[in-house]
């Protein structure tokens, strides 16, 4: 199912609303915004990607009933959310941030995501009480990092470092009367969650084991290797375990099994399933891709160079 571009023109409406909203911002705070917005902007072909923080309620539309102007609205939250998060996370993992310029922006776009929600619900409603949880769980996730293996001994709480997406997901289910559903939605999300950041971390693995930041695949090679609490890892045990052991192969098939749980699920939510999906299949190309090079090299070194050259015939 097209998970993405069906929804392009609504996006371009959202990252405009985005902008118009942060240009009214005070000097220098609107120019700080607007670059920092560009970061993520998905039209733009260097930034980074955060589909499922753009896409989510759009993907709720139809399971819940969304107005176009909600799934906009919506969306444009959870960028101003994004944003704000990420404006945390850069101050928490890098040294050289400033707290001086990035909390007053940060403070100015939480405001923005709050006035998405305050007119939708009253102070009464269950939304508030989740809303409160999500951050929570946020808050005891980032700080517990450092100090615990949660790929090995708690997966959820890896999932619990997003928890704030779940508002609009919660938000829809409210909306529409489907409450009962919000702890399956909440269950889904998280495995979305998770598979999303075994591929970063499969992505990030050299800079994070440089940084000796947290991260799954190189929690996975500490435990497959058997290695002592506290002995440090290498570059070449881990490129050991991907490229000669296969060891991508199984932390692809961690991906796999959660597209299982998603299909086996009672909501219907097909568009996050089907983005899902594709996580898993990015994730087993890679492990293929590194698997069917192996082969080459055993077979002998004829076989790879030909197989490497046949282009330039």
């Amino acid at each position: 199912m097209d998970w993405l571009h069906a929804y392009e023109d609504e996006l371009r409406v959202v990252f405009e609303e985005n902008r118009r909203v942060i240009s009214a911002f005070p000097e220098p705070l609107n120019a700080r915004g607007l670059s920092y917005l560009n970061q993520f902007n998905v039209f733009h072909p260097d930034s980074h990607k955060n589909y499922i923080c753009y896409l989510l309620p759009f993907w709720l539309q139809d399971p819940c009933g969304l107005s176009p102007e909600l799934a906009r609205r919506m969306s444009a939250g959870n960028v101003f959310l994004m944003l704000y998060f990420f404006l945390q996370d850069d101050l928490m993992d890098s040294p050289e941030a400033s707290a001086a310029e990035a909390l007053p922006l940060a403070n100015l776009l939480y405001v923005e995501f709050l006035a998405t929600y305050l007119p939708l619900f009253p102070a009464d409603s269950p939304f508030w009480p989740c809303f409160s949880r999500y951050i929570s769980e946020w808050a005891d996730s980032v700080s517990g990092e450092a100090g615990s293996d949660y790929f090995l001994n708690d997966r959820i709480r890896i999932s619990h470092k997003a928890s704030p997406l779940k508002l609009s997901s919660t938000a829809a289910l409210l909306l529409s009367g489907q409450s009962s559903s919000i702890p399956e939605a909440e269950a889904m999300i998280h495995t979305v969650l998770l598979t999303l950041q075994l591929l970063d971390d499969y992505e990030d693995w050299e800079q994070d084991l440089e940084d000796s930041s947290y991260n799954c695949l190189l929690s996975l090679v500490r435990s497959s290797t058997g290695m002592a609490a506290g002995e440090p890892l290498t570059e070449s045990t881990v490129k050991d375990f991907i490229y000669v052991a296969g060891g991508l192969t199984g932390y692809a098939a961690t991906a796999q099994a959660n597209q299982l749980i998603l299909e086996e699920a009672s909501l219907q939510l097909p568009l996050l399933v089907s983005f899902h999906l594709v996580l898993v299949q990015n994730l087993q190309q890679i492990a293929a891709a590194i698997e069917a090079q192996k082969q080459l090299l055993l077979g002998g070194g004829l076989d790879y160079w030909l197989s490497s050259h046949s282009n330039l015939s």
